[in-house]
């Protein structure tokens, strides 16, 4: 964080310049769409007076110390340990930063917890199955309609469901040839301890996807995958949970199309031929009839 350390110990500038730089450090989220002009009249300085103060800086000018500027407060990474969490005082420039450590932080941790063994293992069940079933509740449910729509562009059928007795009656309907995917935050969720229970008299191998390594749910699992979702993230907890699962998803998912790559790239370039030209109804030319 070079340009923000050189911003806070530069003390012996000008008051015009120590105007300039207070501005900038209160209002970060503003600096990208200004001016070195616009700069100079909000601090009541101006355009000579930005110039000076970013070639004391370091800087050839405005525009080099902008470009600078905005790439190292969107990108800087924070602390490993520091918290992440929402303050009263948040502005655009905070926010993004912290969604963006936030999503990095979730993946990167995800990854590092991953065996390449089980992956294999999970990845070769999930190929041998017929059928791909998701369970879940509530905002996790998004999740594996990204899962299905992911797994269709690999020829692999799926399911997934809202209602608690559409998801009881699909694995009342399971059995080996079938594979089954949970996520739960906690794995503690009781209607799908209940249907894990069914897949295990059906013979469904179970694949859990959780926060929590010890819990009810990964009793049932023939694997468990961890998502990261620790305490540090405070509200941004359940995104950071999101973000991980998404994550695990894509590598689930990678991993079958690549198994059968050719075959997988030639669905989905017939499918892009037909849906350009049928489905998705968009219209090469539009003629409202509209005049002026």
């Amino acid at each position: 964080m070079v340009i923000l350390k050189e911003l806070k110990n530069f003390v012996n500038g000008t008051s015009s310049e120590l105007d300039i730089k207070n501005y900038i450090l209160e209002h970060p989220e503003d600096i990208e769409r200004m001016s070195a002009r616009e700069l100079g009249k909000a601090t009541f300085t101006s355009a000579a007076s930005v110039t000076r103060f970013c070639r004391k800086l370091g800087y050839k000018g405005y525009p080099k110390f902008r470009f600078k500027f905005i790439g190292e407060i969107k990108f800087s990474r924070t602390k490993t340990k520091e918290n992440i969490e929402l303050l009263a005082e948040e502005n655009v420039v905070t926010i993004v930063r912290k969604v963006t450590e936030v999503q990095k932080r979730a993946i990167e941790e995800t990854s590092e917890g991953i065996s390449f063994e089980k992956l294999k293992r999970i990845t070769e069940n999930i190929h041998k199955a017929e059928i791909v079933d998701f369970y879940a509740f509530d905002l996790n449910y998004h999740l594996t309609q990204y899962g299905c729509s992911q797994y269709f562009h690999a020829r692999k059928k799926t399911n997934t469901y809202t209602a608690t007795n559409m998801q009881a009656i699909n694995a009342l309907m399971s059995d080996e040839k079938h594979f089954a995917i949970f996520i739960s935050h906690t794995g503690e969720n009781g209607r799908l301890v209940e249907i894990a229970k069914i897949l295990k008299e059906r013979k469904t191998k179970i694949l859990v996807i959780t926060a929590k390594k010890n819990s009810t749910l990964t009793e049932f699992a023939d694997d468990c995958l961890f998502a990261s979702a620790p305490k540090t993230f405070q509200e941004f907890l359940f995104p950071a949970f999101y973000s991980s699962v998404k994550y695990i998803l894509d590598i689930l998912w990678g991993i079958e199309f690549a198994m059968e790559y050719d075959k997988n790239i030639k669905l989905n370039k017939v499918y892009d031929k037909i849906g350009e030209a049928s489905l998705w109804g968009l219209l090469k030319k539009l003629d409202c009839g509209y005049t002026k």
